[in-house]
């Protein structure tokens, strides 16, 4: 018995479990028919002996097949209960999750393919997860590396539009804005104006203290001038010791305060240098355009810059550090 259960147990024989309920079938059927004719028929003698005979053998065959079924159906529905339970484990992603059945050799054969597939899951899940590790520190590489260009490109483009000494907008991109301004003021009939400065007798102090403190003075100059005008007010070094201010949407008594107001600033400012505290003043020359013109755009653009630097001149003729504003006319100009 032993042994005929340890072969069920370990497959050695071909669809055990058909074999079991073929012949525990067949022992029910010829139990059931022998006590029928046993109880029903009228049979005497050496009959009912032969029928009590079969009824025991056909009970034998029942008590003997019956636990061997059981234990074959339990030895097929437990190891698939487990496979169930390795592919839940698995779903939940614990990959490289194992089975050791040790049940007959078609189950033996899934566990071994499922296992193979599990540690193949895991594998592959690793190399993933390496991989998906790899893109993100690639991405964020190329993160920074696109914030060190952005960031590249806008010193570059600082660079291109500043003056390198003074930090102030440079001249050609001074005169882009105030040719742009003067657009929008013919377009849209609107004012605008432009102040020219000039620091005066900028030149005794190179020829006195040296070129180092000429510079150091230009370029807290600047830091005043850009630290008194408006956020919409733009700063540009024209040349040398002169400078322009664009002051959009701004008519001529608005320009003349501000001129003024920048006057009196720098003439109260201490500009400290390595000679040591030097006092300044500037002259300035306003130009306003009310955004009326017969004439073309880079005719009044010319006329307005002349018209600042003549008025700069007036100013340095009266004296220096005071402002001599004109209005322009364009209508009237002509030539």
């Amino acid at each position: 018995m032993k042994k005929l259960l340890d072969m069920f147990w370990r497959g050695k024989i071909k669809n055990s479990l058909l074999t079991c309920f073929l012949a525990l079938a067949l022992a029910l059927i010829t139990l059931i028919s022998t006590i029928v004719f046993y109880f029903l028929s009228d049979v005497t003698g050496e009959a009912r002996i032969i029928a009590r005979f079969i009824t025991i053998a056909a009970l034998l065959v029942v008590i003997v097949f019956l636990p061997v079924v059981i234990l074959v159906a339990r030895k097929i529905s437990y190891p698939l209960e487990v496979l169930a339970q390795g592919a839940d484990e698995i779903s939940r992603g614990n990959f490289g999750f194992t089975l050791d059945l040790s049940a007959n050799h078609e189950i033996d054969t899934l566990a071994l393919s499922f296992n193979r597939m599990s540690v193949k899951m895991k594998d592959q899940r690793e190399v993933l997860l390496k991989q998906i590790s790899m893109l993100e520190a690639q991405k964020q590489e190329i993160a920074t590396q696109n914030e060190e260009l952005a960031e590249a490109n806008a010193h570059l483009e600082l660079i291109a539009i500043t003056d390198q000494l003074t930090g102030a907008y440079n001249r050609r991109y001074i005169m882009r804005e105030i040719e742009q301004e003067l657009s929008r003021s013919v377009r849209h009939s609107l004012p605008m104006s432009i102040t020219m400065i000039d620091i005066d007798n900028f030149k005794d102090i190179n020829d006195t203290h040296g070129h180092q403190v000429g510079d150091e003075v230009l370029k807290e100059v600047v830091q005043v001038l850009s630290s008194s005008i408006r956020t919409s007010d733009l700063l540009g070094r024209y040349g040398g010791e002169e400078f322009i201010i664009i002051a959009p949407l701004t008519g001529h008594q608005e320009a003349l305060i501000l001129a003024e107001r920048l006057r009196e600033t720098v003439s109260k400012w201490p500009f400290e240098t390595t000679y040591g505290f030097i006092k300044l003043t500037i002259s300035l020359g306003v130009a306003t355009s009310n955004g009326k013109t017969e004439t073309s755009q880079g005719a009044l653009l010319e006329q307005l810059l002349a018209q600042a630097d003549a008025e700069l001149y007036k100013a340095k003729a009266a004296g220096r550090n005071c402002v001599s504003p004109l209005y322009i006319e364009e209508r009237a100009a002509t030539s």
